[in-house]
């Protein structure tokens, strides 16, 4: 097995024992022969050796052919594991300038220098905070990535996760945009889209990729789809068959949250200290759950949530009008599972499977970008943000990248929640225990 693993959990069950201990059930999902799930030993990268992807789909307006399955290269800074997935026959890349300080643009164009850059589609974005951007700075910044990429030009330059329309349409960016097409340093425009970074009057995922779909100047985005979070996906999805514009997927796994919920409730229990307003409701719904919780596991076999990893995956892979979905790839048997999962289809059983958790655990999951909530916090707490960051710390296991995300947050964390009225909860059209979720997000993402 590969030596490069994630080091940062710092708490729990560390990384590789989480993976070892669902390896064997993973395969149950029917992983085929010559085909990895977590865990199992991967062949060395510089062999060429594990599984390769097996499909290709036509990413929208662009024509290009890229495989099912992408790279989420958000923490990417080993330029060999890098090399492994393009030995895979990943070829889309997703990037931004903010990604580990610009080293993961770093780690791909060093890891690209003996290779096609026309075989690899290349992403990255630029966050943009104001709809008066400037048309100098967006090229200066986007010359500044190119640079780091060590590449004449980027496939698709993007606006990382515009919280407005009005950003959305800044005019400096779209000018530079024309500015870098003519120059030949870009060759399409996008947008990645799970939800506003700042409490800043947002709008709703929806409300921005279906902006951009009738803009027609963007011919790709990166957002949100899973077995649960679908409805809205799905109503995305087809604006964008329409109009021909690439859909890349992220955050396709929603699995974890009522496992995460539980182990934080009993960090609370156990600690002596006096319990919180919030905790004695959200123990009953707890209780409540549970024996769902088992009677679902008993039916299904499931001793853990990441069993269920291929399935989730296959589901958005299963849609017609999704042409890559984003995986984070952290080491080498991640690699191998994400590329297993390439052209393979979801079976009925499956189905019914992620059917009956989402019924299960489904009011526990806060929908990435939904934005009812946040409007209705007397305190600017920024719900959607927060929650993503758990996301990253439990479901993803980013903890450092989590907490220094948290960290950094202006306005507004869910230490201010304990308090108070329940605005959010109140105003959630998914009934999620919403303002416990935000108190427990904090305890998560500051280690309390």
């Amino acid at each position: 097995m590969s030596t490069h693993q994630n080091n940062d959990r710092p708490r729990g069950m560390d990384r590789r024992r989480f993976i070892g201990a669902s390896a064997s059930a993973l395969a149950s999902f029917g992983l085929g022969r010559g085909e990895q799930a977590f865990g199992q030993t991967a062949q060395s990268s510089t062999s060429g050796g594990g599984p390769k992807i097996k499909e290709y789909r036509t990413l929208g307006r662009t024509g290009f052919k890229v495989s099912d399955i992408g790279l989420g290269g958000g923490e990417v800074t080993d330029a060999a594991l890098f090399e492994a997935v393009l030995d895979r026959g990943i070829n889309y890349i997703d990037a931004a300038e903010n990604y580990v300080n610009g080293q993961v643009e770093r780690t791909i164009g060093k890891a690209m220098k003996n290779r096609d850059r026309k075989s690899v589609f290349i992403t990255t974005k630029l966050y943009l905070r104001d709809a008066n951007v400037t048309k100098q700075e967006v090229l200066d910044r986007s010359r500044k990535c190119l640079e780091r990429l060590e590449t004449d030009y980027v496939d698709c330059l993007q606006i990382h996760c515009p919280p407005t329309t009005a950003i959305l349409k800044a005019p400096g960016f779209h000018d530079a945009v024309k500015e870098l097409k003519a120059e030949g340093r870009v060759r399409f425009c996008g947008l990645s889209q799970h939800g506003s970074q700042w409490n800043e009057a947002p709008e709703t995922m929806e409300q921005i990729l279906m902006a951009a779909a009738e803009d027609g100047r963007f011919d790709l985005a990166l957002f949100v789809y899973n077995f649960i979070q679908r409805d809205m996906g799905e109503r995305i999805l087809k604006a964008f068959k329409e109009k021909n514009i690439a859909a890349t997927i992220m955050k396709a796994n929603p699995v974890g949250t009522y496992t995460w919920i539980q182990q934080e409730v009993e960090k609370v229990k156990n600690s002596g200290e006096k319990m919180p307003e919030y905790l004695p409701a959200l123990l009953e719904r707890v209780k409540k759950v549970a024996d769902q919780a088992d009677a679902f596991k008993n039916t299904y076999n499931l001793t853990n949530d990441a069993e269920l990893l291929v399935a989730a995956y296959r589901f958005v892979l299963a849609h017609p009008d999704v042409h890559t979905v984003c995986c984070m790839v952290q080491n080498y048997d991640e690699l191998d599972t994400y590329a297993s999962l390439s052209g393979t289809r979801l079976s009925a059983p499956e189905e019914k499977k992620l059917a009956a958790y989402a019924e299960t655990y489904g009011q526990f999951y806060c929908r990435h970008a939904c934005g009812q909530c946040e409007a209705d916090c007397p305190r600017g707490v920024p719900v959607n943000a927060i929650m993503r960051f758990r996301h990253y710390f439990s479901a993803q296991g980013r903890e450092k990248h989590a907490m220094a995300e948290y960290a950094g947050l202006e306005t507004g964390r869910a230490d201010l929640c304990a308090g108070c009225a329940g605005y959010c909860q109140k105003a959630c059209p998914h009934g999620l225990p919403i303002q416990a979720m935000l108190t427990l997000a904090h305890q998560t993402l500051t280690l309390g």
